[in-house]
């Protein structure tokens, strides 16, 4: 049929069917639209990141394995296992000499067989190399491998800015406690003009450079290691049996007494010194033990010498 013959009331119906489609098919969208505005706006805020897990056992875990301190094979459950602790330094007397606590008064110890540099207490992850317990005066001494701050304690910096802190940090550091003094004591007695030590039994005390070591205890170190020197992982005031467990035996030793000897009614502490020689590394000297007990005392002087024959 011709277009031009079709009666207008038939074409007005066909025009309003048209117009009542578009209309449903435009809500029918907006609507699609609007609910799908409404499921993003109520939608779950994404979960927070998982809290950070201790490592190995925390402090109350091990006291709990401790017990009174006293019990049979603790020594074997405990030695190689992984610990996470906060140690300080004790408040009250009676602390065996370079020991750290996590609380005081409950009569548990910590020795560090090693410690990172500038280490005085933090929060450490360590392992445990040895326990014993002393009966007398009720003591349980933990024994381990390393204490550094432990590196979740310091909040996560831009590459950056790390570097750039730890360069500065670098620049600025005095040397490790364990350094030699560079040219400090040039030319003095047992030293040559460049402050290595020729002759270590002719070495005079104020001869090197004074640190300030371990729980605050003041040394001296005199000289310049060697290559692979094993006296760079001591620091002053370290205890004889903590030098022993990390460089080994010496080669000969001996104790010599002090001006302090001979002072009329003089009972202290320092009227000795106990003196260890290591071949091809050079003395270390302590102080503080008594004369029964010399491996009680503390390293108060590092000497390096690379060429010391190893007897006094």
């Amino acid at each position: 049929m011709n277009p031009r013959t079709i009666p207008f009331p038939a074409l007005a119906l066909t025009a309003a069917v048209a117009l009542l489609a578009a209309g449903c098919s435009s809500t029918g969208s907006k609507s699609a639209d609007s609910g799908a505005s409404a499921q993003a706006s109520t939608a779950a805020p994404p979960a927070p990141p998982p809290k950070p897990t201790i490592e190995g056992m925390g402090y109350d875990e091990l006291a709990g394995v401790l017990g009174d301190g006293a019990g049979k094979g603790l020594k074997q459950d405990l030695v190689g296992k992984t610990v996470t602790l906060s140690l300080s330094k004790p408040s009250g007397r009676g602390a065996p000499a370079g020991t750290y606590v996590v609380s005081d008064g409950d009569s548990t110890y910590f020795r560090c067989r090693a410690v990172g540099g500038g280490f005085s207490g933090g929060e450490v992850v360590t392992k445990i190399r040895d326990y014993r317990y002393v009966a007398k005066p009720l003591q349980r001494i933990v024994d381990l491998d390393r204490c550094a701050v432990a590196a979740s304690a310091e909040p996560a910096r831009p590459a950056a800015a790390a570097a750039a802190t730890t360069a500065g940090a670098a620049a600025a550091a005095p040397a490790p406690s364990s350094a030699g003094a560079g040219t400090v004591g040039a030319g003095k007695p047992g030293m040559d003009s460049r402050g290595n030590v020729v002759d270590s039994s002719k070495v005079e005390a104020g001869s090197g450079r004074t640190v300030k070591g371990l729980n605050d205890y003041e040394g001296e170190i005199t000289g310049n290691p060697g290559p692979g020197s094993k006296f760079t992982r001591l620091q002053i005031g370290m205890p004889t049996r903590q030098v022993t467990d990390l460089i080994g035996p010496p080669t000969d030793q001996g104790v010599y007494v002090t001006g302090k000897a001979f002072i009329p009614f003089y009972f202290g502490s320092d009227r000795h010194r106990y003196e260890m020689t290591y071949k091809g590394q050079g003395r270390l000297v302590f102080a503080g033990g008594g004369m029964g007990d010399f491996s009680s005392g503390n390293l108060i002087w590092i000497i390096h010498n690379p060429n010391e024959a190893g007897y006094r």
